[in-house]
């Protein structure tokens, strides 16, 4: 009569051939067919640093869009990147920085994408991957009362700050008689303006609002829309591009670009449900202004990072 172990001292036989296997060999640990379909190999396919998570980047004192609380990303994009990265099964680390720092990390592959009002651009998607656009975003200023900044003309010898490297430091830069002064980060621009070493500042929209909402010695500041540049004077100063609304997007880094295909899988959807739309009403923003695209943002990506059948999402429709 033959003799059959029970399960689970087979368990036990399987086991200890698999750890002699991987002493002798070197080999990984043993694994069922049924761990390929993991969660672990499939965070490997997206090409991020550690399976199963996602290391994310992304600048300090940006909130409302992007904070940390208790460990826990917050925010605008902080509550919409941990739901997307639930929807995947990624766990997220999370780590702010200086916005130059965030970008060159993404850039050399320390983190696998930076979040937090990162608009997209043409040289930017050249040395990493950009998602689909999450929302868009309008051009403000940040004004000391009786400044008015609402044109490019107007800007003409005022003192005007924006952070390193952000499309907002661009146009600052590009604008024939501005004053232009750079920082690391919006704290020292912020203490720079209310001290009166600076007019205006072009910051992103959200963090503007709080900003003179939360602090008492900006709540008499004023928040100025910028008007768009025409087509003529962006052609003519390309650098001016960034006065016009913007596609906020996830950066991905090089060898996360699955990573980046994945995300717009989800995110897309949400232009056609009300999970952007709720997220954005939570942090007082008129969710259709930041979810309608305009023709001008499909234009300036296909043929660069798009297909020429690709359209930038919008509220309401499906992607």
């Amino acid at each position: 009569m033959t003799r059959t172990p029970n399960a689970a001292r087979s368990r036990r036989l399987v086991a200890a051939a698999c750890l002699t296997l991987a002493t002798t060999l070197g080999l990984a640990a043993c694994g069922s067919d049924s761990d390929a379909g993991s969660g672990t190999a499939a965070a490997e396919d997206l090409g991020v640093n550690k399976p199963g998570q996602v290391s994310v980047g992304f600048m300090n004192g940006l909130m409302p869009y992007v904070g940390l609380e208790k460990g826990a990303l917050t925010g605008v994009e902080g509550d919409l990147f941990t739901l997307a990265a639930k929807d995947l099964g990624l766990e997220v680390q999370a780590q702010g920085m200086e916005f130059s720092a965030m970008i060159a990390g993404v850039q050399a592959g320390r983190y696998d994408i930076g979040i937090g009002g990162i608009s997209w651009t043409k040289d930017r998607s050249q040395v990493g991957a950009m998602s689909d656009p999450v929302y868009y975003s309008p051009a403000l200023m940040l004004t000391r009362p009786g400044v008015k900044a609402t044109s490019v003309a107007e800007l003409k010898g005022l003192n005007v700050g924006a952070v390193t490297g952000s499309i907002n430091d661009e146009a600052v830069r590009a604008t024939p008689g501005v004053k232009a002064r750079t920082y690391p980060a919006w704290a020292q621009a912020i203490s720079d303006l209310a001290a009166g070493r600076l007019d205006a500042i072009n910051i992103d929209p959200l963090t503007a609002v709080y900003l003179r909402d939360t602090r008492p010695d900006l709540k008499d500041f004023e928040v100025q829309t910028m008007t768009p540049p025409t087509d003529e004077e962006v052609a003519a100063n390309p650098g001016l591009q960034g006065f016009r609304p913007y596609q906020v997007v996830w950066y991905c880094s090089k060898k996360a670009e699955k990573l980046c295909a994945k995300l717009d899988g989800v995110t897309n959807g949400w232009f056609s449900s009300k999970t952007s739309s709720d997220v954005l009403t939570k942090w007082g923003v008129n969710a259709t202004d930041f979810l309608t695209a305009t023709p001008e943002m499909t234009t300036i990506r296909k043929g660069v990072d798009r297909p020429d059948t690709w359209t930038a999402p919008t509220a309401g429709e499906g992607q």
